[in-house]
């Protein structure tokens, strides 16, 4: 006999006890994170400009943009995933919309939720912090710091979201319900950024590392002449 499920997420038979429905719409919660977003890049903006120019402002909003939502928003999951869902706040209710294409953020440390949580912490407790050391590296114009951390945070940032990619397409049964909206905008939309523009942030620093590699040898020969 089939149990009609009390939740909207898949596999149906997923006991979410306490389970509390979202009282913000998708679109209502898409728009109080983006007037977020939008708030939170325009005052570090105001404040960078000063000292960050150029290609150097947009790498230093993405990485504000980055140890924000890390230290904010992933934080609050890593502190409340066990009651998640019968919390009823705004933030509770955009994890709640979000596991919609990935069931094992709701789930509360039961199932295959261990290799979640560990991501979700490491990017809280390492990742984040190395963006905003990235910020202050450079405001603080010290470029041997900004590169090193840049290129440790990017590369962390691509591995986190093959290995949940890869998770999820080898998983056994889908954590994501089957509307196409939710796998291509909530799972790939929403992740595909951290893998795309780390890339680009990753070479970028290889590139100007391997060029101060390069005079700085050019100098050591000129010098040993």
């Amino acid at each position: 006999m089939n149990v009609e499920a009390s939740h909207p997420y898949v596999p149906e038979w997923l006991d979410l006890a306490g389970y509390v429905a979202p009282e913000h719409g998708a679109l209502e919660l898409c728009a109080i994170m983006g007037t977020a977003v939008v708030l939170v890049l325009a005052l570090a903006c105001t404040v960078l400009r000063r000292r960050v120019r150029g290609t150097e402002l947009a790498a230093a909003l993405w990485f504000v943009l980055c140890g924000t939502m890390h230290c904010t928003f992933e934080l609050y999951f890593v502190l409340h995933y066990r009651g998640l869902a019968a919390r009823r706040d705004v933030v509770a209710s955009m994890w709640k919309e979000y596991a919609k294409s990935d069931s094992r953020y709701m789930q509360g440390g039961t199932g295959n939720f261990a290799p979640v949580l560990a991501q979700e912490a490491s990017t809280v407790f390492v990742v984040g912090p190395l963006c905003w050391l990235t910020v202050y590296a450079m405001w603080t114009r010290r470029s041997a710091v900004r590169e090193l951390s840049q290129l440790a945070a990017s590369v962390m940032h691509m591995q986190s979201v093959l290995l949940y990619f890869g998770a999820e397409l080898l998983a056994r049964e889908p954590s994501c319900r089957p509307e196409p909206q939710y796998f291509y905008m909530y799972f790939v939309g929403a992740n595909l950024p951290w893998l795309v523009v780390p890339l680009v942030l990753a070479t970028s620093s290889v590139t100007r590392m391997r060029a101060q590699m390069a005079i700085a040898r050019a100098a050591e020969k000129t010098h040993t002449l």
